[in-house]
């Protein structure tokens, strides 16, 4: 505990992390205060949430370009996973907008706070939002050369990671999209105890982490892998291709909206469901405050 003036007397200032039942609280308020904004704030704040994951994503291929010649591989994929959370920590602490953590918002609507209507508004601007902000800013990036740094390796990592989401059918889209957004919620629900800057970037920083090294799915970084391999895939030189010595990706549009719908579906139910109505039904249903 430390102190601080009030009404000219030395009062005591709370620094303890909040308990769940108060991170409920806060959730609830955050998801009704997010829902208020206006429209254009709305799609400005998803817009650079999407740019972050971009930012956040090619960082990581950066720094695990060149893995597979490494004997340790896990070590390696922890080293994407620690600098992947970029991304998170930009937008949560920043205060931007993301559809994935934003499916936290069921507890606002799960409480009488927030109606369907104002959900799926908020939803759905955030959603258009990042997927502008995630091809802009891969266009930005690839226009940079960014893709064709340490002898293509960085966009390589890129186009291997779009590959393998790429070639995602149906049910694994929506299984591993449940398990991605439920870690991600959970690094967000976290944050919710914390009350220092610090407090909220270390309690981010380990589930985005694992859920990069573990190979998840949401529906953010579906927007900017998959787009990022087409734009690689137009805009690169003919050199870049014999120098990473493979083939440009096979990506169509009926690929992309195949992966993005599953990773999204999966996305709602794991964070708005298994974690936003747990928890809801735990602290915040009739009878439990």
């Amino acid at each position: 505990m430390e102190f601080g003036q009030r009404d000219g007397r030395v009062a005591p200032r709370q620094i303890d992390a909040l308990l769940p039942k108060e991170m409920a609280k806060r959730a609830e308020r955050v998801g009704v205060e997010k829902a208020e904004q206006d429209s254009l704030s709305l799609l400005v704040l998803g817009i650079l949430a999407g740019a972050f994951v971009a930012f956040g994503a090619t960082f990581a291929a950066a720094v695990t370009a060149g893995a597979g010649t490494s004997s340790t591989p896990g070590l390696v994929k922890l080293a994407g996973g620690v600098t992947f959370s970029l991304a998170y920590v930009l937008a949560i602490v920043g205060g931007a907008e993301l559809f994935t953590t934003n499916n936290l918002m069921v507890m606002a609507w799960a409480h009488g706070r927030l109606t369907t209507a104002r959900l799926l508004r908020a939803w759905g601007i955030v959603f258009v939002g990042n997927l502008v902000g995630t091809v802009s800013t891969a266009t930005l990036l690839i226009l940079a050369g960014q893709h064709a740094r340490m002898e293509g390796s960085v966009g390589a990592g890129l186009l291997g990671t779009a590959a393998q989401i790429d070639g995602l059918g149906l049910f694994d889209g929506f299984v591993l999209g449940v398990l991605g957004n439920t870690l991600l919620c959970l690094g967000v629900w976290l944050t919710y105890s914390a009350r220092t800057t610090a407090d909220r970037i270390m309690a981010l920083v380990l589930p985005v982490a694992a859920f990069y090294v573990l190979e998840f799915e949401h529906a953010i970084a579906v927007m900017f892998y998959l787009p990022c391999a087409v734009l690689i895939d137009v805009m690169a030189q003919p050199d870049f291709w014999t120098l990473i010595d493979r083939e440009p990706a096979d990506v169509t549009v009926w690929s992309f909206l195949r992966v993005l719908v599953s990773v999204t579906a999966g996305n709602v139910v794991g964070g708005g469901m298994l974690v936003a109505l747990v928890y809801w039904f735990v602290y915040l249903r009739p009878g439990r405050l």
